[in-house]
């Protein structure tokens, strides 16, 4: 007996489904030579995400690809992010950037690129965070947080940093590097983040240790 041909229509989508039915109900492996993806999400066996690969990551950094980490909290804990392009003027803007989050908090180490026109830097730096945030601190976060647009976060920074102590937000401690003037340079700052030793090698090749004050002014310099 001649079995019926089901019409194209109808066959293409029940082949499609029994192949997904049978790919989730036995072998959860799959092998592919290539796929291209905007977005996606590394769960662990409670379908929590812990990983994200996408090529952007919504209106707050939609230029931005790379990784982001997420801790068993389900709070972000790192990343490595990258963007970077030529503007019709020739003007390069471009970074990296690869980050370790202290809990609950923000960046305490990273390794960084930093290109802006002819203003380049890269780095490797440490940072103090404190264990507990102020009350001021928590609703500078959530002003900025809630904001709709970068103007407008940036307005909201320039209401808010000059009243928060640095030690209460964040301090630089450590950076290794090249700085934008050219200089190889190894920075130790105090718990507010002021510089306070610096040993350099300049553009020209000259090195020097230098010893300021809380105040930035350099109270003594060590030459050749």
């Amino acid at each position: 007996m001649r079995i019926p041909t089901l019409p194209s229509f109808v066959s293409t989508p029940i082949l499609v489904l029994l192949g997904i039915t049978a790919f989730t109900a036995g072998r959860r492996t799959a092998v592919f030579d290539e796929i291209t993806v905007q977005r996606i999400n590394v769960v662990d066996s409670a379908g929590n995400e812990r990983v994200i690969l996408a090529s952007g990551f919504g209106e707050r950094r939609p230029n931005l690809g790379g990784l982001l980490f997420i801790n068993q909290d389900g709070i972000e804990a790192g990343g490595l992010v990258y963007t970077g392009t030529r503007d019709s003027t020739g003007a390069i803007r471009a970074g990296a950037i690869l980050t370790f989050d202290q809990y609950k908090n923000d960046q305490t180490m990273a390794i960084q690129y930093s290109h802006d026109g002819d203003r380049k830097w890269q780095g490797l730096t440490f940072q103090d965070r404190p264990d507990t945030l102020t009350d001021l601190v928590k609703e500078a976060y959530r002003a900025i947080e809630s904001a709709p647009n970068g103007i407008a976060r940036d307005s909201l920074r320039q209401v808010y940093l000059p009243r928060i102590q640095p030690r209460d937000l964040v301090a630089r401690r450590l950076f290794v590097g090249r700085d934008r003037a050219a200089s190889s340079v190894v920075t130790l700052s105090d718990p507010d983040g002021k510089p306070r030793l610096t040993l350099s090698v300049d553009s020209l090749g000259q090195a020097r240790i230098a010893f300021l004050d809380a105040s930035g002014a350099v109270t003594r310099t060590i030459t050749p």
